[in-house]
């Protein structure tokens, strides 16, 4: 006699994305053999054998253990999927570090969708898209070029920059804008530990910096450079004394303007 008991494992791989999910659903037969495939299921003692309730209580046991083996084999052969992508999974605000090759893991030339479902997935959506539009009015090369965002922090893409030519990319950030000092996101700081609202005094000790006193008869507020590669880190000041702050902070290639 023949019992047999149809199983269904379903896993859920986690997906490259932030959305979205794999499903597997392989099917095995368990077939249990008795020893007596003429047998009927009954009440009745077969003649010269075990009861008949013996042989079904030993078929179940049976087929119950390769049912707990089946699992278990599944369990221990199945992990969840990796990120094939250069970027990986948010871990929050302080992931997003401002720094001379991009901003926390979406580094400069990655693809521009890219960069914004993963700044989205920490930030929330966008608060302004300019979508793709002529690189005239900022001064910048290529084609077309695309301002995205989030408060006080905006990331520009654009087919032509020192990190890639002919297609569209993650040219450049920046983290602050003067007359909104202190809006939202707050909190995001370079890989020297700058940010916005930090003192010049305190600028001028951690790091090597350059400054810059500007021109208010042009229209040019104070500014620092330093150094990193692959891109400096420059920015714009309130004003070159110890006691001044830290208004902007950007880095990238790609527009002048």
């Amino acid at each position: 006699m023949k019992l047999t008991t149809r199983w269904c494992a379903v896993l859920v791989l986690g997906a490259v994305t932030l959305a979205g999910c794999a499903y597997l659903t392989p099917q095995s037969d368990l077939t249990v053999d008795t020893g007596d495939s003429t047998s009927e299921l009954s009440d009745t003692e077969p003649s010269g054998g075990a009861p008949q309730s013996s042989v079904i209580e030993e078929a179940t046991r049976t087929n119950n253990a390769q049912s707990t083996a089946d699992d278990a084999a599944v369990s221990s052969t199945t992990a969840p999927a990796t990120s094939s992508t250069t970027i990986p999974e948010p871990l929050g605000v302080n992931e997003l570090v401002l720094k001379s090759d991009g901003l926390g893991g979406a580094r400069f030339g990655a693809e521009p969708n890219e960069v914004v479902n993963y700044v989205s997935s920490i930030l929330g959506s966008p608060t302004e898209d300019s979508d793709w539009v002529s690189p005239d009015a900022r001064s910048c090369p290529g084609t077309a070029v695309r301002s995205v965002k989030w408060g006080v922090l905006s990331l520009m893409f654009g087919d032509e920059s020192s990190s890639a030519t002919g297609r569209a990319h993650f040219m450049s950030y920046t983290y602050g804008v003067i007359d909104k000092f202190g809006e939202e996101p707050t909190g995001l700081t370079t890989s020297d530990g700058i940010t916005i609202t930090d003192s010049v005094g305190s600028l001028l000790e951690r790091i090597d910096v350059q400054l810059n006193e500007g021109d208010e008869s042009l229209d040019i507020p104070p500014s620092f450079f330093y150094d990193r590669a692959p891109f400096p880190v420059t920015g714009l000041l309130s004003g070159t004394t110890a006691d001044d702050v830290v208004l902007v902070i950007s880095s990238g290639s790609g527009c002048l303007g």
